[in-house]
């Protein structure tokens, strides 16, 4: 029987939930909200703009392709007191937020920390 290939996690927190769906799809991940017996996250989530806020497992966890990022979002608009904070893990860095999804620096303004 033949092992089941693996991916690392990547960094959700702070893409929108339709982009982080992609960015989990393209290695072979799928994305859940935070009651997978519940209702979809398409259907949770659509129509509208909603921001991942935390994830489980954290950015660089190895798993296997086919399992699912556990993610918890918040609708475009609603005020930073709304947003569950997140009690474990590391919390993410800012520095994946800085380029363009696309590895493209023209497209994105560069962050340099001093």
């Amino acid at each position: 029987m033949t092992e089941r290939p693996t991916a690392t996690v990547p960094d959700l927190v702070g893409q929108s939930v339709d982009i982080a769906r992609e960015t989990a799809a393209a290695i072979g991940l799928g994305v859940t909200g935070e009651d997978p017996d519940g209702p979809g996250i398409l259907s949770r989530t659509w129509p509208g703009l909603f921001w991942v806020t935390s994830q489980s497992p954290s950015a660089g966890t190895i798993v296997k392709r086919g399992s699912a990022v556990r993610v918890t979002f918040v609708e475009d608009g609603q005020s930073r007191s709304d947003v569950p904070m997140q009690t474990h893990g590391p919390l993410p860095s800012l520095d994946n937020h800085a380029t363009a999804q696309n590895g493209d620096s023209n497209s994105a303004v560069d962050y340099k920390a001093d």
